[in-house]
């Protein structure tokens, strides 16, 4: 497996690189994305990498954002995550995804391990990892299938009072998250 997909992100003004690749025993992601935060004036580089098993379970992520600033999670993939030192981080116990806030990547970790029906409605606790702080929280999500048409799936997602419909294509990577992220390629 070697895909290549570019998003661009018309939230801020960037854009995001990422190949999602295979060995034998992991998918691999490997990521950069550029952003510009108008607000701050400031622009940001970020550079992750996320090693999933076969059935699109986090088991490690590396992010480095602007050369300087890096976090490193690894989990058991029973809600049990570690820092890069071996230590347990309690406050994410029972999470099993994660949600970068700078990428859409991160839904396709909860589509894709699910065997999903039309109207079928999951609940996930995910491990949100703020961009360009790297803070990290355990938030509550939740996506709903709504529909197909054609090769494309339609989800409703919804974050505590925050609801988008996001469509994916047939690898479950998003395809156009509204007035976010759109794919160029």
């Amino acid at each position: 497996m070697d895909v290549k997909v570019v998003w661009n992100n018309e939230e801020l003004y960037g854009c995001e690189y990422l190949n999602l690749g295979s060995t034998t025993e992991n998918l691999v992601v490997q990521s950069t994305v550029i952003y510009v935060d108008e607000k701050n004036s400031d622009a940001h580089k970020l550079n992750y990498i996320v090693e999933l098993n076969k059935h699109w379970l986090t088991k490690k992520c590396s992010i480095n954002v602007n050369n300087n600033n890096s976090l490193e999670l690894h989990t058991d993939g029973e809600g049990n995550w570690f820092n890069s030192d071996g230590e347990l981080i309690d406050s994410l116990e029972g999470a099993i995804d994660i949600d970068i806030s700078a990428t859409p990547f991160s839904n396709t970790l909860p589509i894709n391990r699910i065997n999903w029906s039309i109207n079928q409605i999951e609940l996930f606790h995910m491990v949100y990892i703020s961009i360009p702080s790297l803070k990290i929280k355990k938030v509550p999500q939740s996506y709903q299938y709504i529909r197909m048409e054609g090769e494309l799936r339609y989800f409703k997602y919804r974050c505590y009072d925050f609801e988008t419909i996001i469509c994916v294509d047939s690898s479950g990577l998003v395809v156009k998250y509204p007035d976010t992220f759109s794919r160029v390629l």
